[in-house]
Order: structure tokens, then sequence, then C-alpha cells
């Protein structure tokens, strides 16, 4: 749940701050700008699907490590696009931010699964509703953020923001790393019949 905290952040300031990011960093037309974060949430929906496929491919169903991967490359996304400047072709630009989208989006579709596994039936939806209130924080704290820290510095210092907050959110996700892959098992095991509602 702490880790959707940080995945929040960083894709709302790219979603919701793209646009303006690209036209003052980069100098780029609005009009174009507009389209390339349009081309980072198109690109998310193919990440979601990937990282579903990956999860259960590659990992046995334990999303947290799926999610750590995601959060990793989103990072390294956030450098590259750091590095452009205002003589970039726009099809890097776009490709950079595509890519971003697709590995944000990943953690934000696995989280709710991976609490829902871990919490197991008595307490998916409250797991999955902290989660959801940790998300939305990150989300209207991602707005202060990067608006306070573009004002005050540069943006320069938000790339470099994103960057360290989806690593601290890749540091978060690798505390799951070896949780078991679902709570259910564990759950079998626990008479309840002795809990008083």
């Amino acid at each position: 749940a702490v880790g959707n905290f940080f995945v929040y952040i960083v894709r709302f300031a790219v979603l919701d701050w793209g646009p303006t990011m690209l036209k003052e960093h980069l100098h780029m037309d609005i009009s174009h700008a507009g389209w390339t974060v349009a081309a980072f949430e198109i690109a998310g929906i193919a990440g979601m699907l990937a990282a579903g496929w990956a999860t259960d491919r590659f990992f046995g169903g334990r999303a947290p490590r799926t999610c750590v991967i995601c959060m990793l490359m989103a990072a390294v996304c956030l450098v590259g696009l750091y590095s452009l400047n205002e003589h970039t072709p726009l099809i890097v630009a776009v490709a950079i931010l595509m890519a971003a989208g697709f590995f944000i989006y990943g953690p934000q579709a696995l989280i709710g699964i991976e609490l829902g596994n871990q919490a197991t039936k008595e307490a998916s939806a409250r797991a999955n509703g902290i989660a959801g209130i940790l998300g939305y924080i990150g989300s209207g704290l991602s707005g202060l953020l990067v608006g306070y820290v573009a004002d005050a510095f540069g943006w320069t210092r938000v790339f470099e923001t994103i960057i360290v907050i989806a690593v601290i959110g890749m540091f978060i996700l690798i505390s799951m790393w070896s949780a078991p892959r679902d709570g259910y098992e564990r759950a079998s095991k626990i008479d309840y019949s002795d809990i008083k509602e």
C-alpha cells in the first residue's frame, strides 16, 4: 500500500505535468506535448497487460517481483527523459515517454491484486481501500510537489525528484520480494472460530 503511494506520485507527475514539462523543458510545441502524454497512457494499457502476463509466466504469480522490475525500468526511462533537450527528435521523446508509461502502469495494476492475495478475503477490501487512499494522496501530492519544485528550482530538479521517488517506491516493493505467492494457504490454517466479530 505504501508502494502504491510512490507509484501514483510518479504516474500523475508525468500525466498531469507532462505537457507543461515538455513544453518548458524541451521547448516542444504544446500540441505535440499533449499527444506525447496520450501516448504515455496508451503504452500504460499495454504495460498492464504485459505485467500481468510476466507475473504469471516468469514469477509464478509473485506480483511484487514484477512491480520491482517495472519501477526500476520506469526510473531508467525517467533518466532518459531527463537527458533530453530541445534538439531531441520528437519520436525519441515520445518513445521514452511511452516506455515510462509502459512500466509505471504495471505496478499500478498489480499492487491491488497482490493486496488481495496477501490480505485474503478477510481483509482484501480493507487492504485495497488503504492502498487506494495512499495512492490518491500520492496523486494529490504529486501536483503540489512538481509545481513547487518546478517554480523554486526548475525542471531539472523535477526530473531528479521524480527519479528519486521511483527508486524509493522500488525499494519499498523489494520488501515484498519473498512474499509467498498468495496468503490463502496460510489463511486456511488459521482457526477463525475463536475470533469474535
